[in-house]
């Protein structure tokens, strides 16, 4: 019983950091300004509030002068209340001003809204390392509406990523402590984007326990870490400068394709884009011609079935059934019609 009261003090300092000197002697001072008014009552007489106001008096040393004349038994009850409390007030409003001029009152406000915002979120993607390849997959996200939570422990970018719009976490992401702030239990997705392998393996691992159904999208600057990040728990393992080079080969090979795979998302050109198709969508039990896709300016450019990962080249003949995912191309307009029919 002792050792799980203990635990839960702990758990209770650990979670309140900063402001748990300020809880501290509040409680303290709340105590001695209790049995203070009370012994003032029963010793000199005086209503609780009077005894209130003498301690009041007493511990902030304002020196108003006592409230009514004390007798010798009063005189040492305030004696004791001196040396028991004015060491503990003086502490209080001394360690409120501190955090105030340095300012970090208003960061722990700060990050208690940003935690409650965090909270509120659901089929977010939790994002750790803002450096190159963070600021893009951020504002690709972003660019499709979904809430973004930044984990970054350098505070040189902390102004850029909320002037961005997006939740910051300041920290380390490969603390435990950290990682809990951040919603994991309904975000949609994690990405692992630091350039050190090692803290991507352990965040990604962390990840995973903490969530078995999220996707987790990871980073890695060498290829012999890829194993490491599948067997940690990473769906996808993705290598930038892998992506670089083969994107650089490609706009000399074939620059047509690379043109047309580098500028999709612009509003006024084709784009990709990918649809899983829903229990309620009215295509199911439909086929492809039956479906008249192409009348919307779509096209099917290849489908995955529920029951197998291999994509399927579709034909006209083909059924859509719930749960496949089409892989599909048109303009921005004709790609959010065929969303609304899934």
């Amino acid at each position: 019983m002792k050792k799980k009261i203990y635990i839960r003090f702990l758990r209770l300092r650990q979670h309140m950091g900063l402001l748990w000197p300020i809880l501290l002697n509040t409680v303290v001072l709340f105590i001695i300004f209790f049995i203070g008014s009370i012994c003032y009552h029963y010793i000199e007489g005086w209503s609780l509030f009077d005894g209130f106001y003498m301690v009041l008096i007493t511990l902030s040393t304002i020196g108003f002068g006592e409230v009514h004349t004390l007798s010798t038994a009063g005189k040492w009850l305030t004696i004791g209340i001196i040396f028991s409390g004015v060491a503990y007030f003086a502490l209080l409003v001394g360690y409120i001003v501190q955090l105030a001029s340095e300012g970090r009152f208003f960061q722990i406000m700060r990050r208690r809204r940003v935690d409650k915002a965090i909270a509120a979120l659901s089929g977010h993607c939790v994002l750790c390392g803002f450096g190159l390849v963070g600021r893009v997959v951020a504002k690709e996200l972003a660019d499709d509406g979904v809430d973004v939570v930044v984990v970054e422990n350098d505070a040189k970018k902390s102004e850029e990523i909320e002037e961005a719009g997006y939740f910051l976490v300041p920290g380390d992401a490969t603390s435990d402590d950290v990682m809990q702030r951040v919603g994991l239990g309904h975000a949609k997705a994690l990405v692992s984007a630091m350039s050190n392998d090692p803290a991507n393996v352990y965040v990604v691992l962390s990840a995973r326990a903490m969530n078995p159904d999220l996707y987790i999208v990871a980073r890695a600057s060498d290829n012999r870490h890829i194993h490491k990040l599948q067997t940690a728990g990473a769906n996808r393992v993705i290598l930038p400068h892998m992506l670089g080079g083969q994107t650089i080969a490609q706009a000399i090979q074939r620059p047509l394709v690379e043109s047309f795979m580098s500028h999709q998302n612009r509003n006024d050109e084709v784009q990709l884009d990918e649809f899983e198709v829903t229990d309620t969508s009215p295509l199911v039990g439909k086929s492809l011609a039956e479906a008249a896709l192409t009348k919307q300016d779509v096209i099917i450019l290849a489908i995955k079935n529920a029951a197998s990962p291999i994509l399927q080249q579709p034909r006209a003949a083909t059924v859509l059934h719930a749960g496949d995912v089409l892989l599909a191309a048109g303009d921005k307009t004709s790609l959010k019609a065929l969303r609304t029919l899934m």
